[in-house]
Order: structure tokens, then C-alpha cells, then sequence
């Protein structure tokens, strides 16, 4: 998905929560948006909004020689969101068999709310759950997901932010049991960027009791594909189902040859305009190849 203008603004709204997160002094925040300002001219409409996001808080890092100035903010997300773990298992433990599918992807769904790139908070994470377990979506694409996962042999979740990982569990757990036959892969990325998983987050989330964990090879808040590691370009290329979760891995692949089916809140205009449906929505796109498309 290219960038808009609109895009624009945002970026330096992120770099000023940013900013404010790494404690950096407004003489310094200043900095970071002259230097925005100053490669203003370099960023292309054509890139995706998360290959710029990684600039903008690559700099914000450099300024304040902070390389994880979410990691507290991260912790408090994962203990929240582990708190709720109790009431999101009983709700799939009382679902019906042929619905606990369905009830699992509305609860990963809702764990998507926990974004601190596109949102400046998260607001109320458990009216934002059960809002979701509630909600008759939009754009819900369950049937050719249960379908594919029934003859599948190798899935790869594509994760997004610490504390949603959490809701993520409920989601591997439903799918082991309903597919035990499946094996199932999980990414995160390889460093800190914004408050988004990695591998340590993952684990104390409880993912790699679920799934095999591995990393994109990129710092990116989303999918770079000329950033990806050997290890993820090949369980990309071949895994017979791929969820992806959120945004930013929504904005880098939207374009992209291949079957994906895509998990995420919409939290910002530019991309409710993009899937011609509204803010706050929670969907799951089914997204065809493009030879699929043109049969």
C-alpha cells in the first residue's frame, strides 16, 4: 500500500509521542522534525507507510540513545492483557465447537486495538474486547480461511504489537486443537521499533507454547520484503496459510502476489478509505493472488 499525503502529519505526530516516550526534551523533539523536514523531499508516495515509520523512529532512537524506549510500556501491555486471559479462554471454552474458530479471530482481532504507532493510546482494552466479541463485521472472509486450514500443514502468523501477542494465544491455542495436524509459525520482529512484539515479548506472552517463534529479519513496523531474512522469505513462500496481523504488515503486503488473509482493527482514515470501509472496524480480508483474481 503507497503512502498519502495525509500520511504526512502523521509521521510527525508518531515522531512526538515518540519523542515524549524517550523523554527527549522539546529542543530535541525539535531536532527530530527538522531533520523530518529536511528529508521531506526523499520520502516517495509510492512506499508504504511503515518503510517511512522506520525511519522516523530510527531517528527518534539516534537522538535520544534510546533503543527501546517502549520496552516498559510493552511489559504493562502484556500484563494487562494477561490479566484478561482467564475471561478470553472461558469465552472459547463456552463457544460451540463450530464457532470457536470464528470466536478466536474476534479476540485476536480485538488485541489489535493495543498500538501505539497508529493510535496515541489504547483506550479501554476490555470494552474494546467486548465490543469485538459482539461486533457483526464488515468484511469477515471465515469461510475460505476454515477451508484452507483444514488441509493445511503449515501456517504463519504474522504478529504486530506486545499485548495483542497475548490475545494472540487464545488464536494458536484454537487452532492447535482444532487442526492439531497443523504446525504453526509466529513472527515478530528482529529488534525493538515502537511498541511492536519481539522474540522476548512473544515468550512472555506464551506464544512458543503454541507456535514456533521466529523473526522477520527486520526492525520494520510492518513486512519490507527486500528486509526479510532467508528463514521468514522461505515460511512466507510456502506455508499453505499466512494471518496477518494488523496495520502495518496490512500496508506492506496488501500488494503483494500471494494468498494472505488479513487479521486487523482499522485505526486511521487513510486506510478505512483504502478497504472502503470505516475507522474502528475490525476485519478479516481474504486476499487472493493476483492469478486467482484474473480466472
Amino acid at each position: 500500500m503507497r503512502s498519502y499525503l495525509e500520511c504526512i502529519p502523521c509521521f510527525f505526530a508518531q515522531a512526538l509521542r515518540a519523542g515524549r516516550m524517550a523523554g527527549l526534551p522539546d529542543e530535541k523533539i525539535l531536532q527530530v522534525f527538522y531533520e523530518m523536514g529536511e528529508n521531506l523531499s526523499s520520502i516517495e508516495l509510492s512506499d508504504s507507510p511503515p518503510k517511512t515509520g522506520k525511519f522516523v523512529y530510527g531517528l527518534v532512537d539516534r537522538i535520544s540513545g534510546r533503543k527501546n524506549p517502549y520496552a516498559q510500556v510493552k511489559r504493562e501491555h502484556i500484563r494487562l492483557a494477561l490479566n484478561l486471559l482467564p475471561e478470553l479462554k472461558n469465552y472459547i471454552e463456552n463457544a460451540p465447537h463450530n464457532r470457536k474458530l470464528d470466536a478466536a479471530l474476534r479476540i485476536s482481532s480485538a488485541g489489535n486495538i493495543i498500538d501505539l504507532g497508529a493510535l496515541a493510546d489504547v483506550g479501554n482494552v476490555q470494552k474494546t474486547l467486548v465490543d469485538a466479541l459482539e461486533l457483526k463485521h464488515e468484511r469477515w472472509d471465515i469461510e475460505p480461511l476454515e477451508h484452507r486450514l483444514n488441509s493445511a500443514r503449515e501456517v504463519l502468523i504474522l504478529g504486530d504489537n506486545a499485548g495483542e501477542t497475548v490475545f494472540d494465544t487464545v488464536l494458536l491455542a484454537t487452532m492447535g486443537e482444532l487442526y492439531p495436524s497443523v504446525e504453526i509459525y509466529y513472527s515478530v520482529r528482529n529488534a525493538p521499533i515502537i511498541n511492536d512484539a519481539t522474540y522476548e515479548d512473544a515468550v512472555a506472552s506464551g506464544i512458543d507454547k503454541y507456535a514456533k517463534i521466529i523473526s522477520t529479519g527486520s526492525d520494520a513496523p510492518g513486512i519490507l520484503m527486500d528486509e526479510v531474512s532467508s528463514q521468514f522469505l522461505e515460511k512466507f513462500k510456502n506455508a499453505d496459510v499466512i494471518i496477518s496481523k494488523g496495520q502495518g504488515n496490512y500496508e506492506t503486503l496488501n500488494d503483494i502476489d500471494r494468498e494472505i488473509f488479513f487479521l486487523l482493527k482499522i485505526k486511521c482514515d487513510v486506510v478505512a478509505n483504502h478497504l472502503n470501509l470505516y475507522k474502528g472496524a475490525s476485519v478479516l480480508l481474504f486476499k487472493e493472488n493476483r492469478d486467482d483474481e484474473t480466472n
